[in-house]
């Protein structure tokens, strides 16, 4: 529609806003550059500072001598410009004089100094747990010597795991102490862990032991470095802190297949990107491959006064098979060898974002309102791990005690007397994270590959002579997987889980599967991790199959036959093989944890 006439046209409402706030720039304009002085002034002469959840002024000079400074000003006793000296080095004098720390408590007591150039915050965790367990009479006749046997006494002798038909027991599961922050700016982070809980199965007090002592360097976001001693970035379910599970144990499976296996941490060097920065992650890590606090040192193997020799009880006849050129034993105390203090563990990782970040933490907690999911894969190459030594073939000596030990514990029992082996291992993975609901799954190989190729000699004919009775057959790989889910029926409060765990620890033996199901009930009273009571119920079902060195018929002897009767000295383990009865072991348990975070 036309317009009649200039007088007649009505402005839009957008012209007459943006006339109106031109006029208020305008006239704000003078009374700014009146106020600025003012407020320079009022900065000048103190501070706001917190007191009691208010912020309060306070001026730098004491009251009474800034009265007695105007009086003298007013009365002319002193000069303008005097004055305003004063009060510049009163202020500065009040602000070299000021605490350079702040401390407050915000999960975790904190402390900053020197303007954050130093940052340091002081967490601490406790779990506490109560656990009844329900087992088989398999437990009691035969129990398990092969996949976590107990190496005990002075020289680690194997000893098979009995448990009558049900226990009760109360234990400490965590007890940690964190140290964390950074050193002179926030890109240079430090992080140390200490740890004093004892396990469920505990024989003896726990000690205060160091779990992480690493710094971080983040000036650089792809390339960021950290050194020290720490969690392996190889798997998921161990890069996952045990504050933040849906269950009150990982499954079996998960501890066996750690990039070393022989334990989830380790001390090296790994560089990584941000993970907050770029939707493909990776890691990039070299380690000793033999654990926390230890190194390739703690493997050695005996050797007698002639070099090349080994030493022992063996007589010239080490596993896996006779010496040629080697004297009958020389002494009983000989040389420690050290041949594998080359060697390094080298590791890498791949993890794609594709949807938001799912992280690490199990359980969608957080009540994600867009999907998260990730998918991830890793390889590890851990070389020269010595499962047995010289003497009498199984190794019952001190050499590499600590080395054996860790594989039991972690479940990989059945590779000890089988020499030095490599360990190749490949994992995939993924995690979904969607309103409450989670979902996530890992799957493992570990090739796992002896160095000496020939079926382990068991049996000799007299000390030195001839191999008469050998292993049935080669030792296999390792495989296994699981997959778990949870929902919050209650977001971010209450939880319910399930997951199903599967393991062959070795690909050549048949009835040794070991099989998990375990069933949670969380409650998360704060809404975070960081206060929660969890009930976790597990089956495990233990398949004792297979053959194990030193367990298992035939067994190790450095002479005569095992037929023989009496029982031949000759053997260093006796004659009757643990596994004689071997069933599968049932284990039913309820876990009932108590957990803070603070």
């Amino acid at each position: 529609m036309k317009r009649s006439s200039l007088s007649a046209y009505v402005p839009p409402i957008g012209v007459f806003r943006c006339i109106q706030l031109f006029t208020l720039v305008l006239l704000a304009m003078p009374l700014t550059a009146w106020l600025a002085p003012q407020e320079i002034l009022a900065a000048d002469a103190g501070r706001l500072v917190e007191k009691d959840g208010r912020y309060v002024f306070v001026e730098s000079m004491d009251p009474a001598t800034k009265l007695l400074l105007q009086r003298a000003l007013k009365q002319g006793t002193i000069t303008q410009d005097e004055y305003d000296a004063v009060v510049k080095e009163s202020q500065d004098r009040a602000y070299l004089l000021q605490p350079n720390f702040n401390a407050w408590y915000d999960r975790g007591f904190n402390f900053s100094m020197n303007d954050n150039a130093f940052f340091l915050k002081i967490r601490g965790r406790l779990a506490t747990r109560f656990t009844q367990r329900w087992r088989n009479d398999a437990w009691r006749n035969s129990g398990d010597s092969k996949n976590y046997p107990e190496l005990l006494g002075v020289f680690g002798d194997y000893r098979a795991n009995r448990f009558i038909d049900d226990s009760s027991t109360f234990n400490l599961r965590t007890a940690r102490l964190y140290f964390m922050g950074h050193l002179f700016n926030p890109d240079f982070k430090y992080y140390v862990q200490l740890a004093g809980e004892n396990a469920e199965n505990a024989q003896a007090p726990g000690a205060i032991t160091m779990l992480d002592a690493n710094f971080t360097s983040t000036h650089i976001n792809w390339l960021n470095v950290q050194v020290g001693q720490f969690k392996v970035y190889f798997n998921r379910s161990q890069i996952n802190s045990t504050a933040a599970m849906q269950f009150a144990n990982r499954a079996l499976a998960m501890d066996a297949f750690t990039a070393s296996g022989l334990n989830r941490r380790d001390v090296g060097i790994t560089i990584m990107n941000d993970e907050e920065v770029y939707p493909i992650n990776y890691y990039f890590g070299i380690f000793n491959g033999e654990g926390p606090l230890v190194n390739r040192f703690a493997q050695f193997s005996s050797e007698e006064p002639t070099a090349g020799c080994p030493g022992g009880q063996t007589g010239g006849s080490p596993f896996p098979s006779p010496a040629t050129g080697c004297p009958v034993n020389q002494r009983s105390l000989n040389a420690n060898l050290r041949s594998n203090a080359n060697q390094l563990m080298y590791t890498g990782r791949l993890q794609w974002n594709v949807l938001g970040r799912a992280g690490y933490g199990e359980g969608d907690i957080a009540y994600s309102e867009t999907p998260q999911w990730a998918v991830g894969g890793a390889y590890a190459y851990n070389p020269a791990l010595s499962t047995s030594t010289d003497n009498a073939f199984v190794g019952i000596d001190l050499a590499n005690l600590n080395l054996r030990r860790s594989l039991a514990a972690l479940g990989n029992g059945r590779i000890l007397g089988q020499g030095d082996v490599d360990f190749s291992t490949w994992t995939l993975d993924t995690a979904f994270k969607y309103r409450g609901f989670s979902f996530q799954g890992e799957y493992w190989f570990r090739n796992i590959t002896r160095h000496n190729k020939g079926l382990p000699c068991l049996q000799t004919v007299g000390v030195g002579g001839p191999c008469t009775a050998f292993a049935p057959g080669q030792f296999g790989n390792a495989t296994g997987w699981y997959v778990q889910s949870g929902y919050y029926i209650i977001p971010r409060k209450f939880e319910i889980a399930a997951r199903y765990a599967w393991w062959d620890p070795d690909t050549h033996s048949g009835g040794d599967l070991i099989k998990e199901l375990d069933v949670s009930l969380n409650w998360f009273l704060l809404g975070t991790y960081d206060h929660q009571i969890m009930v976790t119920y597990s089956n495990i079902a233990m398949g004792q199959g297979g053959f194990a060195i030193g367990r298992s018929n035939p067994l190790p002897s450095t002479g005569g036959s095992q037929s023989t009767v009496p029982c031949p000295a000759t053997f260093p383990s006796g004659c009757v093989p643990l596994d004689s009865h071997a069933g599968t072991l049932i284990e039913n348990s309820i876990r009932v944890q108590y957990q803070i975070f603070f």
